[in-house]
């Protein structure tokens, strides 16, 4: 149509538009379906690659806070078993009591110069039968051997030595649940019973709470009840075991370690339970932490308490630390 073209023209003053001629179309440009393709293609590949680095270094992250939680549960861990196993076996000398000794069928026996004597710690590869009983009748569970480790240790107890505890005024020492051992549970001196001490008892072993993830627990004589029942209690989470292997030395006296013994190969050694237990001068403590969460990878292996590479039983990761504590058992004892 002759006017809608002419729409598109410009006439000057002056001038007759004879007729109008026709506007040239644009070239139009674009991309075609297989450039498109091409480009999504490139651009997905790029992403795929950004998604593997991501999910590679956030999987790398996570393992690696789970080592540090783990490391630093372990040193929790250790802190807290130390203070007592540390104490093992400590008692204050006597002031103006000179220690005497004499060879009794061939064995040196001393004369007590302080409250505390025995042996000072007691442990069960497999848990204590009777964990509630007194420390001279713990038995070992020998039916189960699924069962986990504990162990027990005593000491005298003070204000200094112990968190100490203020019931009704007086200050009293505490045991490894921070409970006042009160004077109605302490325990008559070795060097004269019409005198009194307060003696510390703690059990430690490792078990599945009612949380139902692996805690660390200790039961100690602490609190109202008399005598003390030694309940266990929760001291933190993800401690998936304990193994305690005890330094055992040539006699009572020696302070020299000559090899490390499980508590069935202490339990086995010549004597009374006490001479067999009072040889016992370093404690060697292996935690195996557990991860608090899964792994994404898996949990795969890690090296156990002797020094084997296992595979962890579920898709949690696995660390085992260890650590050594020299006892404080070398204050001789007294025999009927």
């Amino acid at each position: 149509l002759w006017w809608h073209r002419a729409a598109h023209l410009h006439v000057l003053p002056g001038q007759h538009m004879s007729h109008a001629l026709p506007i040239p179309r644009r070239r139009q440009h674009g991309r075609t379906l297989l450039e498109l393709m091409i480009a999504i293609a490139i651009g997905l590949v790029i992403l795929l690659a950004l998604g593997t680095v991501y999910v590679g270094t956030t999987r790398t992250n996570r393992q690696a806070g789970s080592v540090s939680r783990m490391s630093e549960d372990a040193a929790i861990a250790f802190s807290i078993m130390g203070g007592s196993l540390r104490m093992a076996g400590y008692s204050t000398p006597r002031a103006l009591v000179l220690p005497g000794g004499a060879l009794i069928g061939g064995v040196k026996r001393v004369a007590p110069d302080r409250n505390f004597t025995g042996a000072a710690v007691r442990g069960c590869d497999h848990g204590f039968v009777n964990a509630a009983a007194t420390f001279d009748t713990l038995a070992c569970q020998t039916a189960d051997t699924t069962q986990p480790a504990a162990v027990a240790v005593r000491f005298e107890g003070d204000a200094f030595n112990t968190v100490p505890i203020t019931v009704g005024g007086v200050v009293n020492p505490s045991d490894c649940l921070n409970q006042a051992v009160l004077a109605a549970n302490a325990t008559p001196s070795a060097v004269d019973p019409a005198l009194t001490f307060r003696l510390i008892e703690s059990r430690f072993t490792a078990k599945v709470g009612g949380s139902g993830t692996p805690e660390l627990y200790c039961g100690g004589n602490g609190g109202n009840t008399t005598p003390p029942t030694f309940t266990p209690q929760p001291l933190m989470q993800f401690v998936d075991s304990v193994q305690l292997r005890y330094g055992v030395a040539s006699d009572g006296t020696s302070r020299d370690v000559t090899h490390y013994a499980s508590s069935d190969e202490v339990d086995a050694l010549a004597g009374t339970l006490e001479d067999k237990w009072s040889r016992v001068v370093n404690l060697r403590v292996c935690v195996v932490m557990r991860s608090q969460g899964a792994d994404q990878a898996g949990a795969g292996n890690y090296i156990d308490c002797d020094g084997n590479s296992v595979a962890s039983p579920d898709s949690h990761a696995r660390r085992s630390f260890t650590a050594f504590y020299a006892l404080r058992n070398r204050s001789g004892f007294l025999k009927p």
